[in-house]
């Protein structure tokens, strides 16, 4: 049977959506989006030290202020599918409450501790973790080896209706083809489950490497946080992380729009360029 994806997160996240509709008013909630919406307008490290001024000041007023601030972000800022969603600062939300919130007990702080260790996994600007995967030919590849300066990984499932939906806007998709025919850019789809035939029937845009987890990290192992179906990566030339847990294509093309051109630039470069897009 396929195994339940990211189960420690979604776990979490499943108490985290109790404890806010229990705990945050709605203007709380809108306060909180209004907020997230100034600090994202800042330069990201900016917005960063802004986002842990925030923190800092909400749990000088002590746990029950803090603990609904951070029921009403966690959703927000870790759901790839709401607008709201944002890697760097939902890692910033984790990590602050893990290790500086003195208004927290140390029971407390035991599930953001155990939520962090899902969050730096492939954290933006961080190596991602390889993948070995088998194409149709039954030859077998690593991520590691693709040698474009950046790479896509399409994270899929035959039996999403989302990814089959998706697979149709990708095969008309010409900014992807185009980089992909200029050897910028190599979109590699990763079915991360076990039915390899269900996988094998499956067809694809010819631009797309079509690959098969072979060895089941992904999803066995929990190499990879997949909250969602389909869901998106962006990747550097040295396998840096630039975008993470995105399911929104609209999104994914306006990121590969702005990293269109930046060539040799730094890790720090891309993020910083792609930090300002909006969905």
């Amino acid at each position: 049977m396929k195994k339940l994806c990211s189960h420690i997160r979604l776990l979490l996240i499943i108490v985290t959506v109790i404890a806010m509709r229990c705990g945050a008013t709605h203007a709380q909630n809108v306060t909180a989006d209004k907020t997230l919406a100034t600090i994202e307008a800042m330069p990201r490290s900016q917005a960063i030290a802004e986002m842990n001024n925030w923190l800092d000041a909400t749990a000088k007023m002590g746990g029950k202020d803090y603990k609904k601030l951070i029921a009403c972000l966690e959703e927000m800022l870790s759901e790839p599918t709401w607008e709201t969603h944002n890697e760097a600062l939902f890692r910033t939300l984790i990590e602050h409450a893990s290790t500086r919130a003195n208004c927290l007990t140390e029971n407390e702080k035991m599930r953001p501790r155990l939520l962090l260790d899902v969050v730096q996994k492939n954290a933006p600007g961080e190596v991602a973790n390889d993948i070995y995967y088998e194409t149709f030919d039954g030859s077998h590849h690593q991520l590691s080896e693709i040698p474009s300066p950046y790479t896509l990984i399409y994270f899929n499932d035959p039996e999403c209706l989302s990814c089959a939906k998706v697979k149709e806007r990708l095969d008309t998709c010409t900014t992807l083809k185009n980089m992909v025919n200029d050897s910028l850019l190599t979109v590699v789809g990763i079915y991360p489950y076990e039915n390899a035939d269900e996988w094998r029937q499956e067809s694809f845009p010819d631009f797309i490497i079509n690959g098969w987890d072979y060895k089941q990290q992904v999803d066995g192992e929990q190499t990879y946080d997949l909250m969602t179906m389909p869901l998106f990566y962006i990747l550097d030339n040295e396998k840096h992380v630039i975008l993470k847990n995105e399911a929104s294509l609209n999104r994914v093309l306006k990121v590969m729009n702005a990293l269109n051109g930046l060539g040799d630039s730094n890790i720090e470069d891309k993020l910083n360029a792609i930090w300002s897009i909006n969905r």
